[in-house]
């Protein structure tokens, strides 16, 4: 072991840059919070190539002096706090002095900055840590940070980043939350030269949210405002029916400042149980004013998550606070009955079973795709009751006696001395399924026209749409730019029929989720699965005799018509015997 020495301060500087830039959406987020802290209403931020050649935030604040513009470089140096009580009333988003000089530490950076009174402003360059030139120069009020080649020092570094559309996606998603968090500034965002989001600083938070969500988010938002125990939480919250399949669309600011916290996130949840369908997320920008010495700010190196001193009020108040207005609009609008808690749910199904057949306001779809003769996959063994009659080719569920359907969900039918009971969704999953990868295998037309339909994306789903539109025209989507994140969608997978801009956001969740997997991920087939699930024929569509049937011939054109695409049966198979052991025969 060789004798312990101090370490060199540039080996200094790159260890503690390490821990404030981890990426380049951590040298954005630092900066608009600088911005921020200087009292901005006007924030523009310009990137290139992912941030890695180029990142550029321009603000109006208040700009600094030179003394001040070559403090800020120096490594804990701040104007936030003075003293060690300091730390628990910090009321600024910046405190410990380090994003400035952790920044430049690991890059080409160069700072402009000018105050309000000044003849002229100040010009620091500063390359890999150290300062190169401090000069007078003619610049607007505020601020302006260029920052170059970011890890051009630290090539390790930049072998962990992701994909340059992950990273883009990532500050994307930071300029995002701080649009929401800030409506009262004015937010530019370009990415290249393309201008990917433009709010107008009207405080509106309301508009900011249909902005960034999309006109299907019009009206579907609930303004929440609520005190308790010196806890003042206010913002948005989605009605129970406008909800996401991922928390991405969840955004909580405690006093001001940007966290991701799970006891927040929980709460949330909890206060919509029984309100949303398993697997899908409300939406929110929520803010929560605490007294600071309630908080504490400082112990994640990226000032991404607080710890409360008392987590439990916390998320009382922010349970009542979420709770109450939910109940208010379930009185003012009586929920559907899959709304009802799962228990609810199968106890009103014990006491009404029905077996019924009902005209269906839709037909099945029926498309021109013939299904591929050789398996898809041999992941799943067909069952060996079925083996033979599908290795033959022979029909199998469409020679079922029918019987009818129960709960509107399943079909039962009849075929030898067995009774099947046949999961319609799960059945139809399959069939839609393997449409849809013989569609990609052959790269044929799987589009339909319909009428056309606005869609508004945020800069995040907007960089995912444009880095992934193969994908997406693959399955089916054709979409026209008309402007700033706006297109205009124009086709959608054949067969779907329902909420188009749904769907397709719904796909573009599951592109991020597949986008942060460690392991590579096969997301042509789980778009096919998700496609699937949204396309095909739900739990409660009631169906008519000729529909079941035609979804039981469908099923045995299918090479496996054991599972849906998710692994779940599609049937149950009841002998005989087994009947005959229930009723102890």
């Amino acid at each position: 072991m060789g004798t312990i020495e101090l370490l060199a301060q540039d080996v200094v500087n790159q260890i503690a840059a390490g821990e404030v830039v981890e990426r380049p959406a951590s040298v954005v987020k630092e900066l608009i919070e600088n911005a921020v802290d200087a009292g901005a209403t006007q924030i523009t931020i310009k990137i290139k190539e992912a941030g890695l050649k180029e990142i550029n935030v321009i603000d109006n604040g208040v700009g600094m002096t030179t003394q001040d513009a070559e403090m800020a470089i120096a490594r804990y140096a701040t104007s936030k706090i003075r003293q060690t009580d300091d730390l628990n009333q910090v009321a600024t988003l910046g405190f410990r002095g380090e994003a400035l000089a952790a920044i430049s530490a690991v890059s080409r950076f160069t700072l402009l900055t000018k105050t309000p009174d000044a003849v002229a402003g100040t010009r620091v360059v500063v390359e890999g840590g150290d300062i190169k030139e401090v000069t007078p120069v003619g610049c607007p009020r505020g601020t302006q940070i260029l920052v170059e080649d970011l890890f051009f020092n630290s090539q390790p570094r930049r072998k962990f980043l992701k994909s340059p559309r992950s990273e883009t996606g990532a500050i994307a998603d930071v300029v995002t939350r701080f649009a929401l968090g800030y409506p009262g500034i004015a937010f530019r965002y370009y990415s290249g030269k393309r201008l990917n989001l433009s709010t107008p600083g009207q405080d509106d938070i309301m508009e900011i949210a249909s902005i960034l969500y999309g006109k299907e988010s019009r009206g579907r938002f609930l303004p929440i405002s609520h005190s308790e125990e010196g806890i003042h939480i206010h913002g948005l919250i989605s009605d129970p029916g406008f909800t996401r399949a991922s928390r991405y669309y969840q955004s909580f600011f405690v006093n001001k400042r940007l966290i991701r916290n799970y006891l927040l996130s929980r709460t949330l949840e909890n206060a919509y149980q029984g309100l949303v369908t398993s697997g899908h997320y409300p939406c929110a920008v929520i803010f929560i004013k605490i007294d600071p010495k309630s908080i504490d700010v400082n112990v994640h190196p990226t000032k991404s998550d607080i710890r409360f001193s008392d987590p439990q009020l916390v998320a009382r108040a922010l349970y009542h606070g979420i709770r109450n207005p939910l109940a208010e609009y379930l009185q003012q609008h009586r929920m559907p009955d899959f709304f009802l808690s799962t228990q609810e749910q199968v106890s009103h199904q014990k006491k009404h079973p029905q077996i019924q057949e009902r005209t269906l306001p839709f037909q099945t779809p029926q498309p021109p795709i013939k299904v591929n003769e050789q398996p898809l996959s041999k992941r799943r063994e067909i069952p060996g009751d079925i083996l033979h009659l599908l290795t033959d080719k022979q029909p199998f569920f469409q020679k079922m006696r029918l019987l009818g359907q129960v709960q509107g969900t399943y079909i039962i039918a009849e075929y030898g001395e067995a009774v099947y009971i046949i999961d319609q969704h799960a059945a139809h999953e399959r069939i839609r399924y393997e449409e849809i990868i013989e569609n990609i295998k052959q790269k044929g037309s799987f589009s339909q026209k319909i009428c056309p339909e606005i869609i508004q994306l945020t800069p995040e789903e907007d960089t995912l749409y444009h880095e992934n539109s193969v994908l997406f025209k693959k399955m089916g989507y054709i979409l026209k730019k008309q402007g700033n994140n706006r297109y205009l969608l124009i086709s959608v997978p054949w067969g779907q029929h329902t909420n188009p801009e749904y769907v397709f956001k719904e796909l573009i969740d599951l592109v991020r989720q597949a986008m942060t997997e460690a392991k590579p991920l096969h997301i042509d087939e789980q778009a096919a699965v998700m496609l699937a699930c949204k396309s095909s024929i739900k739990a409660g569509d009631s169906l008519t005799g000729e529909e079941m049937n035609r979804l039981l011939v469908q099923l045995d054109a299918t090479d496996h018509p054991d599972r849906c695409p998710h692994g779940r049966p599609t049937y149950i198979k009841l002998t005989g015997k087994d009947l005959a052991r229930w009723f102890h025969r």
